[in-house]
């Protein structure tokens, strides 16, 4: 049976007024390559998003060798796999570059993702590609709900949801991306919209699947448009994202999960971004297509 919105955006409502007076979560920390007051040391996420880019396999891989070097040229920058004190960083190329990205970047400890899936393990989905395809050559992570695919593409919260579920089912981990547009912004409808979606989107994902989840917030106007949030604007929403998280599972989820910001991120933003304390990293798009922008958003300095 069809969800009925105006039922929904009712429950969402509810939920904003349930969370207003939840208090803010605190606590400091002292790496430099963490920002400042993350709360339990969740370990910083930076994604590469490079959408229909490059234009060929070679850009692709120059690319890719381009981000390696200068990561390797940097002194604070380390292996996923140490992971105290370290950035984990996760790029996700168009599918035919996967495999070839991947042994470029792997051995950096970068590891790749897919910017879709479909909910179906195999059949006739002409266009479609499976999450055991994209787990057999080496992806780890799968975004899920990004602004572009529900907008252009149509994607629903149900398709949505049965792409984390299946995503999860293959042991991978998905990015939900969740956000409001320009006009629900200046309906100042923000909370109310993404209420809804980490609901809907996460609906029977158990709590004990919510450790491989995470989460980016990307208010849809300030992608690709050179907007940006304003950083303490975007941590109150990553606070009332805990709220929800809270509620539909407990504190320990909402405190442990972690929670990217996308949208328009810059070499000169990302430090005040990441000196907020619920912003664990940023879902990068068309800065992430630079080798040294991106590398650069990758070895952030919180600002004090």
């Amino acid at each position: 049976p069809r969800s009925n919105p105006n039922c929904i955006m009712k429950f969402a409502a509810a939920l904003v007024a349930t969370f207003s007076t939840a208090s803010a979560f605190m606590a400091p920390s002292n790496n430099k390559n963490v920002a400042l007051t993350q709360l339990y040391a969740r370990q910083p996420i930076m994604a590469g998003n490079w959408k229909m880019n490059p234009s060929t396999e070679a850009d692709a891989l120059n690319l890719a060798n381009g981000f390696v070097a200068l990561l390797n040229e940097m002194e604070d920058t380390c292996a996923v796999e140490e992971k105290d004190g370290c950035t984990e960083v996760v790029l996700f190329p168009p599918f035919p570059f996967i495999s070839k990205v991947k042994d470029i970047v792997g051995k950096s400890g970068i590891t790749v993702g897919a910017q879709q899936v479909y909910y179906e393990d195999k059949g006739a989905f002409t266009g479609s590609v499976a999450a055991s395809m994209v787990k057999s050559v080496g992806c780890e992570y799968v975004l899920c709900g990004h602004s572009e695919r529900r907008t252009l593409f149509s994607d629903s919260d149900t398709n949505i949801n049965a792409k984390v579920k299946k995503t999860l089912e293959f042991g991978m981990k998905p990015i939900l991306c969740i956000g409001e547009t320009k006009d629900e912004f200046d309906l100042d409808i923000t909370k109310e919209v993404c209420a809804m979606q980490v609901s809907k989107d996460l609906a029977g994902v158990s709590k004990e699947d919510m450790a491989n989840v995470v989460i980016a917030y990307e208010p849809v106007w300030a992608i690709g448009t050179g907007l940006v949030c304003e950083a303490d604007k975007a941590n109150e929403v990553h606070k009332f994202i805990r709220t929800i998280l809270a509620k539909m599972y407990d504190d320990e989820v909402a405190e442990n999960t972690r929670i990217q910001y996308g949208g328009s991120v810059t070499p000169e933003s990302v430090d005040g971004l990441m000196a907020q304390s619920d912003i664990d990293g940023c879902l990068v798009g068309g800065a992430s297509l630079f080798a040294d922008k991106f590398a650069r958003i990758v070895n952030f300095q919180p600002e004090a």
